[in-house]
């Protein structure tokens, strides 16, 4: 179950929707996977060698941890240094991964990859483009600016589509309310392709939306606000796993189950188990090991042709689909995630 590589069309549909080198003092964690070549302990690379350092966003968190490994095992058998990093929390720390990205260019890696976690990302990629660093996003854009040579995603229109499909298989009215990252960046692709797809319904409205900074202790709090500000509700829709818990929590003790359907993200996170008591309604799947996989690839195979970092991004599509209650486990099975 391998991704499709495609050249990305910047006037197009924005895509999708998861620790510090040797030398740098900046906070976080830092594994490393040297190449059969003997690459050295993750501060940079030797002669001739193709280095490629991965700022995980979420690395404690099962799905980037998967994507990750995933990785890792794709430069063992491409016979490349490997470095992954990324904050030691719960909850994505921009400043925390910037300080990893700019270790990684003055380390001068072969390659970068990361999800751009802020609007800062962008010219702090292009400068590792203009070091000659080849760099590949996860879930961003790959427009003008993203500083993307490769971009791992999905297109969030589709994407948009997928759920509303789901929330108007629920019967009567739906009001709709959204809990993204934030109203920029992913969180707002992740909104303007699910308004997308409920523009083109007459039984779905969205009457609300919240935000949690992709950090699950923000989940409860959250989904209570949007609750308590919209009781109107009935169906809630996220593109984070991270809310999962906090979001079945709130409408448990609310004792909406039954009555609010919640369509989440991924099995992690108490996702499985909220489907199988009937808490959660669907939660999207997606192909995160063939993600991780395939950018490490993309990223290698760029810099082995001898193109120049720069020019325009290429896509790689992440596979996805909702699982229901009947269905999860042969798909957990088949290799989704």
């Amino acid at each position: 179950m391998r991704s499709r590589l495609l050249p990305l069309a910047l006037g197009g549909a924005t895509v999708i929707a998861l620790a510090l080198t040797g030398c740098s003092d900046g906070p976080g964690m830092t594994t490393s996977s040297d190449s059969a070549n003997g690459a050295g302990n993750g501060s940079g690379a030797g002669a001739g060698t193709t280095s490629i350092q991965f700022v995980n966003p979420l690395p404690n968190y099962p799905a980037w941890r998967l994507i990750g490994d995933c990785m890792a095992d794709a430069a063992e058998a491409r016979g490349v240094d490997f470095n992954e990093s990324g904050p030691t929390g719960q909850a994505m720390d921009p400043t925390t991964m910037i300080e990893q990205i700019q270790s990684a260019i003055a380390n001068k890696k072969s390659g970068i990859i990361t999800l751009p976690a802020s609007d800062a990302f962008g010219p702090l990629l292009d400068q590792a483009r203009d070091a000659g660093i080849v760099t590949a996003t996860m879930y961003g854009d790959g427009a003008d600016g993203s500083g993307a040579d490769i971009n791992v995603g999905i297109d969030w229109t589709e994407l948009g589509k997928i759920y509303v499909a789901e929330v108007e298989k629920l019967p009567g009215d739906k009001k709709l309310g959204l809990i993204a990252p934030g109203d920029t960046g992913i969180g707002k692709s992740f909104m303007d392709g699910v308004k997308a797809a409920v523009a083109d319904t007459d039984d779905v409205e969205i009457v609300g939306e919240v935000y949690t900074g992709d950090d699950s202790a923000k989940a409860l709090a959250q989904t209570n606000a949007l609750l308590t500000a919209h009781p109107e509700v009935n169906v809630i829709a996220t593109n984070m796993g991270t809310v999962t818990q906090g979001a079945v929590s709130a409408i448990e003790a609310k004792g909406l189950t039954g009555k609010v359907a919640f369509i989440g993200n991924g099995p992690d996170n108490g996702g499985k188990e909220a489907l199988e008591s009937g808490a959660e309604y669907r939660f999207l799947l997606q192909a995160l090991c063939d993600a991780g996989a395939d950018a490490l690839d993309a990223v290698v195979d760029r810099i082995e042709s001898g193109e120049a970092a720069g020019g325009s991004a290429t896509l790689i599509d992440v596979g996805t689909r909702m699982a229901t209650k009947d269905d999860y486990a042969e798909l957990l099975e088949q290799g989704w995630a």
